[in-house]
């Protein structure tokens, strides 16, 4: 049996790509700070020796309000500079190259943070023989609403507890966006396809939409009423892109994501009326 190690096993993406490696039959290795505070990634040391495979998502992230929060920016370097010197110096060590890094798409914006240590963890995955998947703008799992909840999910708590969308922008910023459901496929094709050509891939749906489109979409689903903002919002410098995985292309439609995200916000709602 295939012995997975996941390194931010409850994170946003990390809890679905588990239940996706456990559904196929694998061992996980749950490891994450969130579930055991001794499972701290920027001190933990750790024995790949019995590890078939290592998916490293851990990382201090969140949505764009949280990202681009310039009081942030100093715990966010810190906090990420150590997880990855931790967690690379190990793999090296220990002779470990059948990992996966994953990264995203805003590595090209050297303004920030996140966007400059991620470019970091490619060059390092690059240098270990490792492999990389730069994530564009994740979606399909309901988050707690907080300063790292994500616009999709944010959008859908307001419509259906309060009947109406106030945006942050006034929404005509572009985004591609990848649900979570093809991302497992991408990370797991990734490991399990020889002889790659590159180190880094990634994964996205390819497709371009503008922020004010989603919010749209929601009040749609919802009956909400919308109030776009009046800032500009925050456009990513343009990405090269790196080509996609071999062998993977996403299959969800995002309309068809959001609906699914919809119906179980009503679930959770309905769930904690009842509490």
């Amino acid at each position: 049996m295939i012995r997975n190690l996941v390194i931010g096993s409850e994170g946003f993406i990390g809890k679905p790509f588990c239940k996706f490696l456990e559904k196929r039959g694998e061992k996980v290795i749950h490891f994450d700070i969130k579930k055991d505070k001794r499972e701290d990634g920027r001190f933990f040391k750790f024995d790949f020796k019995d590890i078939d495979r290592i998916y490293f998502l851990a990382w201090d992230v969140g949505g764009s309000k949280y990202l681009y929060e310039s009081k942030l920016q100093m715990s966010q370097l810190k906090w990420n500079l150590d997880l990855m010197t931790n967690v690379f110096n190990q793999l090296e060590e220990q002779k470990k190259t059948d990992f996966l890094f994953v990264s995203s798409q805003l590595t090209e914006e050297s303004d920030t943070v996140y966007g400059s240590t991620k470019r970091l963890g490619e060059v390092w995955t690059s240098l270990l023989k490792g492999v990389c998947i730069r994530v564009w703008n994740a979606y399909g799992v309901m988050e707690k609403q907080d300063i790292k909840s994500h616009v999709i999910s944010d959008f859908i708590y307001q419509a259906l507890q309060t009947g109406k969308i106030q945006m942050m922008t006034n929404g005509e910023e572009w985004r591609q966006f990848t649900h979570i459901d093809d991302l497992c496929s991408a990370f797991y094709t990734a490991l399990n396809t020889k002889n790659l050509r590159r180190t880094v891939y990634d994964a996205s749906s390819y497709e371009w939409i503008k922020i004010i489109d989603i919010a749209q979409m929601v009040a749609g689903l919802t009956g909400a009423r919308l109030y776009p903002g009046k800032t500009k919002g925050h456009d990513p410098l343009p990405a090269d892109n790196m080509g996609r995985v071999p062998g993977w292309l996403p299959r969800v439609e995002l309309r068809d994501g959001i609906v699914a995200m919809v119906e179980e916000a009503k679930e959770i709602l309905k769930n904690d009326n009842k509490k």
